[in-house]
């Protein structure tokens, strides 16, 4: 869990990109991922967080609920996260693996399942959040809507 669409949701994608970018490059200097993988994660990082904004601000017209709204929001800027990464390794390969796209693409599937998995605690999570928000400080969740 990283909070990502909860950035997107309260900062819009403008700042949440640069957040994102930050993050990513104070990891890399700690030692967590590494130098050569910040453009991929930050491909990643920012696909939830554009993808959490974009459905967020989407479903205002269609419930008022900031719990649901920020659920959902979360679940599939989670989702479009979890395909990025998969795509990335597909189009890029792994190096010194002699599997093909396919064998690489199944074995995915088991980092995506539990991905997703956790996407569902993350999204209730990110719920109770942004209802928390709401209720004590409404404005900020502007979050670039302006």
């Amino acid at each position: 869990m990283n909070l990502t669409p909860l950035i997107g949701i309260l900062v819009g994608p403008v700042l949440g990109g640069l957040i994102v970018l930050i993050v990513n490059i104070l990891s890399a200097a700690i030692g967590h991922g590494g130098w050569g993988l910040i453009g991929a994660n930050v491909l990643v990082n920012f696909s939830e967080v554009l993808t959490a904004w974009l459905v967020f601000r989407g479903l205002e017209r269609i419930t008022s609920s900031l719990f649901s709204r920020a659920g959902i929001a979360t679940f599939g800027g989670l989702f479009i996260g979890n395909i990025a990464m998969v795509a990335i390794i597909l189009v890029s390969g792994i190096q010194g693996v002699t599997q093909t796209s396919l064998q690489i693409l199944t074995g995915l599937s088991l980092l995506v399942a539990v991905n997703m998995g956790v996407a569902v605690v993350e999204a209730f999570i990110t719920g109770f959040i942004v209802e928390y928000i709401g209720r004590v400080k409404p404005d900020l969740l502007d979050g670039g809507h302006r």
